[in-house]
């Protein structure tokens, strides 16, 4: 009997999703690259009432959403390899989820988790379509609470919201320079290999182990690397987890030498970006 209106998802094997790596150019343009022409337009929120300059400039219903506390969001922006972008941040989960849905032309915010505090967007709201905004809540990391980090909550909520920001500014980056990003466990290690740089001033693979939700030496996950495995077969899920584990310290030993040689942020970006994680694997024989 046929079957219509109902399909299976075609998963990949841990084999092949492990095989990811980005292209990276031969030559590349001086850098940092020319701002996107819609950044111009968010010049005039600086200085402004944040409701009135989405409403007013942008053409925005902001009146419209269930806003929290929109007197404590701020736009600022954020200097990246790939030119700067606008930045929204919010100071609850509520209008995060709020915005999110501004910015997409949504009427209902969606209900996403509580470790979700961070999108790069590319806009689909009819005033702004296509723009490319990052979007961030002060928010503990991967919804780590501080006492696990070891520092008071002040401190924590500070760090997350560096690490945060520049684990989005490197997703953009690999946007412009390679024209590729991706949810995926290779583009997460080094957004937030990055991110800790900024935050911590080094990475540490213990360190990216509790932001993933993993164990050392351990091929199961409790935390958010499982969302970006999901369209490797469940089954092969357990692969990814253990080969991400084993990784982790090979990525430090070579962040630590790159740093050690003063390397820039665009070494950085190209090593992390370049390799992937089954020929990082395969040199650690």
């Amino acid at each position: 009997m046929e079957m219509t209106g109902f399909f299976e998802p075609e998963y990949q094997s841990a084999e092949d999703y492990l095989k990811r790596r980005f292209e990276i150019p031969e030559r590349l343009p001086k850098l940092p690259l020319a701002d996107e022409p819609f950044v111009a337009s968010w010049q005039e929120a600086e200085g402004k009432g944040v409701q009135k300059f989405l409403s007013g400039e942008l053409g925005l219903p902001a009146a419209d959403f269930p806003w929290e506390n929109i007197g404590a969001l701020k736009i600022s922006f954020a200097e990246s390899l790939g030119g700067r972008l606008p930045v929204i941040a919010t100071q609850s989960h509520s209008d995060f989820r709020v915005m999110d849905a501004l910015l997409n032309g949504r009427k209902k915010p969606q209900a996403y988790p509580p470790t979700v505090n961070a999108f790069t967007i590319q806009t689909r709201a009819k005033p702004i379509h296509r723009h490319r905004v990052l979007l961030l809540n002060y928010a503990p990391y991967s919804n780590i609470p501080a006492e696990a980090m070891g520092l008071s909550e002040e401190d924590w909520l500070i760090r997350s919201h560096r690490l945060r920001l520049r684990h989005e500014c490197a997703h953009y980056e690999t946007l412009r320079l390679f024209d590729d990003m991706q949810n995926h466990a290779l583009d997460e290690i080094m957004a937030d290999a990055l991110g800790q740089i900024a935050a911590f001033g080094n990475f540490d693979a213990d360190r990216q182990r509790v932001y993933f939700g993993l164990t050392k030496g351990k091929d199961a996950c409790t935390g958010r690397l499982s969302f970006y495995c999901q369209d490797v077969a469940e089954e092969e899920r357990p692969k990814v987890y253990r080969a991400v584990d084993r990784v982790l310290d090979a990525v430090a030993e070579e962040l630590d030498g790159l740093s050690a040689r003063k390397e820039g942020d665009m070494e950085l970006l190209e090593a992390l970006a370049g390799k992937s994680i089954a020929e990082r694997l395969e040199g650690m024989g």
